[in-house]
């Protein structure tokens, strides 16, 4: 007992003696956190030059969702993963973004892109070659109007970040369920209509930003291929392959008679009878409810488009005296909501909400709180407590594409009635 000690004692002072190298191993991945951060914010991001483009639409848009799933498709050559260890890890060099905004503010409705000023003739280009007869204008910031103390004595806030209801594999309902709807003029419905319309009933004082951020990535940068593969298995009552136990080969009901077998009578362990199905029958299908069958449809299609990482933000800004939380905050929700379904996925405000536990300082919490969120809608930046989520080209379309005349009247979304052209070539110079 007196040698087990010792050795116990000698292992216990070794450990002690290294405790550099369990400290160094506990804290790695904490400072490659901290590092990749740093090098991607000095390196690769701040000197990125922006501008924010105003897409002013057409007097009329006859096109559908489908023709911004387009657009989406087309910006995604933004994708430009670092090449080497190098560019990773020293140049800091990750995914460039785009962030696609609408903003309500005197009862009209703006779209917004904001890029790179490099690649703003593509994102020109690919929304050109779907809605030739819009106009797109390089416009100031209007984050840049309320100046940097929101809230402050005239004007309050409330915002929030949205979040997934499920996994992300999980898509939410997109524009194709309402195109069941677009095939007779009269029975058109927008997917936005709801929140045009809040949006166009904005009084003088009051305004709601809300801001989709999009970077292009693959499964390399954000795995979701797996995931889905495993839930579209779940959902098809496919079982995983398992390597047998060594108890494996007995039929559980069997063991007394086995024993028999075995221990008595001298004869090899029993094989375990597979339960087979007949050839050629399958009944994965069979046993889905329609729900599983909507949500395996969707899975399914999904896989074959191009996906972004993505995260929604959304702040509602008004003076004091006509702050209106039913109005600026239910109302945006609401429309959020409609895009979640019971089997597939859903947005619903996030950790970032404007709310705080009723505890100590809870005005100055709420406060800073509040500053927060402001600021991080200024300068786009992911939420701060979590990572973002994945979209498809079609879900991104869903929430953020150009409406007819019809679904936002003219006195809410400012119109082209007459597209500028080119001087004729005839001309005298």
């Amino acid at each position: 007992m007196n040698n087990f000690s010792l050795y116990l004692s000698h292992f216990l002072n070794l450990l002690l003696s290294l405790w550099w190298v369990w400290l160094t191993i506990l804290l790695l991945p904490v400072a490659k956190y901290f590092w990749l951060f740093g090098r991607r914010d000095v390196k690769f991001y701040s000197p990125i030059k922006w501008v924010l483009l105003e897409i002013k639409l057409p007097e009329e848009v006859e096109k559908t969702p489908k023709a911004m799933e387009n657009v989406f498709h087309a910006l995604w050559a933004l994708y430009d993963p670092p090449a080497n260890i190098r560019e990773y890890w020293i140049d800091g060099k990750w995914m460039g973004y785009y962030t696609f905004e609408i903003v309500g503010r005197k009862g009209e409705i703006h779209f917004y892109i904001r890029t790179p000023i490099e690649t703003q003739e593509r994102v020109r280009g690919a929304i050109y070659g779907e809605y030739p007869d819009a106009e797109i204008e390089e416009a100031d910031d209007y984050v840049n109007d309320f100046g940097k103390d929101i809230p402050n004595e005239d004007y309050d806030l409330w915002g929030c970040d949205f979040k997934l209801t499920k996994p992300d594999a999980y898509p939410i309902r997109t524009y194709e369920y309402w195109e069941t709807e677009l095939t007779r003029e009269a029975k058109k419905i927008d997917p936005l209509a709801g929140l045009f319309e809040v949006l166009g009933t904005l009084q003088e004082g009051e305004e709601v930003w809300i801001q989709i951020k999009a970077a292009p990535v693959t499964d390399d940068e954000h795995p979701y291929l797996e995931e889905s593969k495993r839930l579209i298995d779940e959902l098809m009552k496919r079982k995983g392959e398992k390597k047998p136990g060594l108890l494996e080969p007995l039929a559980l009901s069997k063991i007394p008679s086995d024993l028999w077998t075995v221990l008595i009578e001298g004869k090899a362990i029993p094989e375990k009878e597979k339960e087979e199905l007949p050839e050629g029958l399958d009944i994965g299908l069979m046993k889905l409810s329609p729900g599983e069958a909507e949500a395996l449809r969707a899975i399914e299609e999904n896989l074959g488009k191009y996906v972004y990482e993505g995260n929604i933000r959304f702040l509602y800004i008004a003076k004091r005296e006509v702050f209106n939380k039913a109005k600026g905050v239910a109302g945006v929700c609401g429309n959020f909501s409609q895009f979640s379904t019971v089997n597939l996925n859903g947005l619903k405000p996030d950790a970032t909400k404007t709310k705080v536990a009723p505890w100590f300082f809870e005005q100055r919490r709420l406060y800073l709180k509040k500053r927060k969120l402001f600021r991080y809608y200024v300068k786009r930046m992911w939420p701060w407590h979590r990572g973002p989520y994945i979209f498809s080209t079609a879900e991104l379309a869903t929430m953020y594409h150009f409406p007819g005349k019809r679904v936002a009247p003219s006195a809410a979304a400012p119109r082209i009635e007459i597209k500028k052209g080119g001087a004729p070539p005839t001309l005298p110079t």
